[in-house]
């Protein structure tokens, strides 16, 4: 009688590695971990400035999270050193604007017009998991979309993720349940829990995963451990993000903000007329431009 090979491992990678080879892995399995991305000074940065929000108790009450869950919503508003080493950490710019950056050509009369769109942050969360929190469902993150797969494309997708450890994650604390290859898969195939490989990660990993990989939170069966998690969501600028930054993070917080950031809140309209505020980009609100070359058309 034979026996059933077990579903491979997520493969890691150092932090040091070139991004040629992070999105080769990447776009192979649907998911990589990055090793170190953060320091544990950055992490306990993180830590510290969410510290009072945590503090507060507060539960989401969403049944997609299990109860012992707790979150805090709303990053790029509250951790200026989740916003640095996240947000602006040069691996993840990398493969999100590789992923995620949209570049269409058209006609506009006698002329060939090209229009780029690049990603926006879609949602800047945290989440500690207690012990007897249940798994998840397998799912696919890019169906807040309602995004279809048919040609196998690993690049079909309109998200991805970037779930950065603050803990220690562990099977047994509930590590993510990721179908390594389900990202090239029709919309008809199931995932089964017996294909599931596992995301663990040392503090200061990272997991990156496109939004078409069947994936889901696992089951914490310990007794002591909280497993916690940075998750950060990018999306396609051309989609609505899940998240709404514009009501996350005040008008006032985003001005102090680097304008890169700015640009992944939202405050850059979309080539060619998505998002444009009296005609022109909405960053004009919030940072001092040249009046002009900053008019959107």
């Amino acid at each position: 009688m034979g026996s059933i090979t077990p579903p491979r491992a997520v493969e890691a990678l150092p932090a040091t590695s070139a991004s040629e080879k992070i999105l080769e892995i990447l776009y192979r399995d649907g998911a990589v971990v990055i090793k170190n991305l953060l320091s544990l000074d950055s992490v306990a940065e993180i830590t510290g400035e969410i510290k009072p929000y945590m503090d507060a108790d507060y539960n989401s009450g969403l049944e997609v999270f299990a109860k012992q869950t707790k979150t805090v919503c709303g990053l790029a508003g509250k951790s200026p050193a989740a916003v640095k080493s996240i947000l602006q950490n040069p691996n993840v710019k990398t493969v999100v604007n590789d992923v995620l950056s949209v570049t269409t050509e058209s006609w506009w009369g006698d002329a060939r017009n090209k229009c780029v769109s690049p990603p926006l942050l879609s949602s800047f969360f945290t989440v500690r998991v207690g012990p007897g929190s249940a798994r998840q469902g397998l799912h696919r993150d890019d169906q807040d979309h309602h995004a279809t797969h048919t040609h196998g494309d690993p690049k079909e997708t309109t998200k991805l993720g970037c779930f950065v450890a603050t803990s220690k994650v562990t099977k047994e604390n509930g590590a993510t349940e990721i179908v390594l290859g389900s990202h090239v898969w029709d919309d008809v195939r199931k995932p089964s829990v017996d294909e599931v490989s596992y995301g663990e990660m040392d503090t200061g990993d990272a997991l990156l995963m496109l939004g078409n990989c069947y994936h889901g939170a696992g089951a914490n069966v310990t007794s002591d451990s909280f497993r916690s998690v940075v998750v950060t969501l990018f999306c396609k600028g051309v989609y609505r993000s899940e998240e709404n930054q514009f009501l996350a993070v005040s008008q006032e917080q985003a001005k102090k903000l680097d304008p890169e950031v700015q640009d992944l809140l939202g405050w850059k309209a979309s080539a060619p007329f998505c998002g444009w505020y009296d005609l022109g980009h909405p960053y004009r609100l919030i940072r001092e431009v040249d009046s002009v070359g900053s008019d959107l058309f």
